[in-house]
């Protein structure tokens, strides 16, 4: 019988806890030691890369002959990239790359090497976490451990900052319309079910608030919403789903505790996500992320796509050898439960669980 394929994973947790690397791509100086605490946006380590240009070495990185590393560049001349943006190699997990040390433009390409225009003097590594650094690396950076509440999300605008979190309305389907954003959530973090209006994200912009938490975003508005000061995270995507009941929940009952939106870029190479960080004071010594495995019957899952879209609800059974859906396709499915007490056939492709 074939074996249930690995699992992808999204952690909506009261209490975990995380253990975060950050380091320089060029050795520089660390600006913290072990035992300190650290806010999200607190510099770790400070690069010591001038103004100028950088030579980058495809070639090495990726441990190929230059022509053949030459057709792993992922980049052209005159493309602006950000710190850590991948310049070189596969986009998977394990794959050998080379990333941006600094923000730049891409001045020339040629046998295997990239030569990088730095656009700043120096280069601060934010922790981007708050914790405590538990390991300090040399020249390098710092790990730091996070305890608390732990919330992902499918699409960030790599933005960050922290505030107080603030529901707007009664439920995950809340609509956060321009009439709902006024002075008095100077500094909030706002949580909504959609969001449909320019006029509200703008409005938002300038109150300002600290950033926004949302089910999902009208496709229409997605270049403004990269392109806004406060971060955006959404936790369903874009369109019209709601945000989830377990994330409605899980933010309801720490609603004016303060939080870190790292609405860092999705990057499934690295398995970074866009994240809501809340930390829990005396949390003790809480359990760890879930390593990869498996579906099985009794997991807790979420439906990624279709008109169920959103929905949470647990397995019932498992069939790995392939069954007729409903497009007339067959596939690897599941039998699940839904919150609603309704039972649907979906495939494993189609489902994410619950960590």
């Amino acid at each position: 019988m074939p074996n249930s394929p690995a699992a992808p994973i999204s952690y909506m947790q009261p209490l975990i806890r995380l253990r975060r690397t950050r380091r320089l791509d060029t050795e520089g100086e660390v600006l913290v030691s072990v035992g300190q605490t650290v806010a999200s946006g607190e510099p770790i380590a400070r690069g010591t890369l001038a103004g100028g240009h950088l030579m980058l070495d495809a070639a090495r990185a990726l441990g190929l002959p230059p022509e053949r590393a030459q057709r792993e560049i992922l980049r052209q001349p005159g493309e602006q990239v950000e710190p850590g943006d991948i310049l070189a190699g596969q986009r998977k997990v394990g794959a050998r790359q080379l990333r941006a040390p600094a923000a730049g433009t891409i001045a020339a390409i040629s046998e295997g090497q990239i030569l990088l225009q730095v656009n700043d003097e120096r280069s601060f590594l934010p922790a981007r976490v708050p914790g405590q650094i538990v390991d300090v690396h040399p020249g390098y950076g710092a790990t730091i451990e996070f305890r608390g509440a732990w919330l992902q999300g499918v699409w960030g605008n790599r933005q960050l900052a922290e505030g107080y979190l603030h529901l707007v309305g009664e439920s995950g389907t809340q609509l956060l319309t321009a009439d709902q954003v006024d002075m008095s959530l100077r500094g909030a973090i706002l949580v909504a079910g959609r969001c449909e209006q320019a006029q509200s994200l703008e409005l938002a912009a300038q109150v300002p608030i600290r950033g926004l938490i949302l089910g999902s975003l009208a496709t229409h508005l997605g270049p403004l919403a990269a392109k806004l000061p406060y971060p955006l995270i959404l936790i369903e995507g874009f369109g019209s789903t709601p945000l989830n009941s377990e994330a409605y929940r899980l933010l309801s009952e720490l609603e004016n505790e303060v939080a870190t939106l790292n609405a860092q870029k999705s990057d499934p190479g690295t398995g970074e996500r866009p994240e809501v960080l809340i930390p829990v004071k005396d949390a003790g010594i809480p359990p760890e992320a879930l390593p990869p495995q498996s579906f099985r019957a009794g997991q807790s899952v979420r439906v990624l796509v279709g008109s169920q879209k959103g929905l949470l609800g647990e397995i019932l059974s498992i069939s790995l050898a392939g069954v007729p859906l409903p497009s007339g396709l067959r596939a690897s499915a599941a039998e699940i439960v839904l919150e609603d007490g309704s039972q649907i056939r979906a495939p494993l492709v189609n489902l994410e669980l619950l960590g």
